[in-house]
């Protein structure tokens, strides 16, 4: 494969990905079709991140970013995928620690992803520009989720 073609396969891939995401939380009321969507959305995940792990092997110029752009869009995703299959929730111990580890991972995932809209050429350089926004809310969404779970039992 070329590198165009490489770069068309991951943008496709996280595109794809993200619409699944997308898809598992507008399904999240019925148990089976999120359950579906989330698996659906953890396989192409999986498939991206491999894919942007071989481009960034084979892309020699400037248009690596992308690759890097979706592994720094996908390390916090994995890190919430693990803690949730872990079975993190309000009732567990020390459950600030998976907060912190995500906060920090969006941070500098989005800081990457600046980087990398600086680096890239052409009508590509928008894929960062989307993923931010995407991990943007995603880390609204942590924060939302951990006051929530640290507000007393009494106030609930």
């Amino acid at each position: 494969m070329n590198e165009k073609q490489l770069l068309y396969v991951n943008v496709g891939l996280v595109i794809g990905t993200v619409l699944f995401i997308i898809s598992s939380f507008a399904t999240a009321q019925s148990e089976s079709a999120h359950s579906t969507m989330v698996l659906i959305s953890e396989i192409l995940g999986g498939l991206t991140i491999i894919s942007a792990m071989i481009s960034l092997y084979y892309i020699k110029s400037d248009q690596k970013y992308i690759p890097i752009a979706i592994l720094s869009f996908f390390v916090p995703w994995i890190v919430y995928v693990v803690g949730h299959h872990a079975g993190i929730n309000q009732d567990t111990n020390f459950h600030w620690i998976w907060f912190v580890s995500l906060y920090i991972l969006t941070i500098i995932g989005i800081i990457l992803m600046r980087i990398s809209y600086n680096a890239i050429q052409g009508l590509f350089a928008l894929l960062p520009v989307f993923l931010m926004f995407l991990n943007a809310m995603f880390f609204v969404y942590t924060v939302v989720l951990f006051v929530w779970w640290s507000l007393p039992d009494s106030i609930l």
